[in-house]
């Protein structure tokens, strides 16, 4: 009987071991996944945290950049409108005055002052009665150095003057001479406006 009892503890023993030394690489391997489990979510939680501070200078910078494409454009308008005044306040200078000229020849009486006038826009003339439109030159049919085209339309007369900044154009109306000005041009977003004036020529002919 004891030497059974003893092939049974000698034939548990190592059964009790193996099942000892595989419960030990199961506890070591979870040991192992929990820490590199820890370890690699640290890193992420730092990448993630990482990816959120650059997500947000990105949008700190690209509300910067807004804010300083708004105040470009501000300044832009601002310089075009200066722009545009100066050039108004050198036509209304380099323009036929608004007191009848006398020169040996000829005199000129002021018919329309000095009007801005954008491309298209169609202006009135002569109590209304002579529609003016002004835009870009047609290459075709206009010197190549002229700036801009002007339309003098009515019932009875229709006129194609192919205009030079500060050379006036002689015209024809109802049988009287007269001189169209453009004596200046500005161009904003691609959109141009004219300054013209009319005068009438009368005394020793045109000029």
């Amino acid at each position: 009987m004891s030497t059974e009892k003893t092939k049974k503890t000698f034939s548990i023993g190592p059964i009790t071991l193996l099942v000892c030394f595989v419960c030990l690489i199961g506890l070591s391997v979870s040991a192992t996944y929990l820490t590199v489990r820890v370890l690699y979510q640290s890193q992420l939680d730092n990448k993630n945290q990482e990816v959120l501070s650059v997500q947000e200078n990105n949008k700190a910078l690209a509300d910067q950049n807004t804010e300083l494409r708004n105040s470009l454009q501000k300044l832009e308008d601002q310089y075009s409108k200066l722009d545009a005044q100066l050039s108004e306040l050198e036509a209304r200078k380099a323009g036929p005055q608004t007191q009848d000229q006398e020169d040996n020849a000829f005199k000129e009486v002021l018919v329309l002052k000095p009007t801005w006038v954008s491309s298209g826009e169609t202006i009135l003339a002569f109590d209304g009665n002579l529609r003016v439109v002004l835009s870009a030159p047609d290459k075709d049919k206009c010197q190549k150095d002229s700036a801009a085209v002007s339309y003098l339309v009515n019932n009875a007369e229709n006129n194609k003057l192919c205009l030079q900044t500060g050379k006036p154009e002689n015209f024809t109306y109802q049988g009287k001479n007269y001189l169209f000005n453009l004596s200046g041009i500005v161009t904003t977003a691609g959109v141009s406006r004219y300054c013209i004036s009319i005068s009438e020529v009368s005394g020793g002919g045109t000029p």
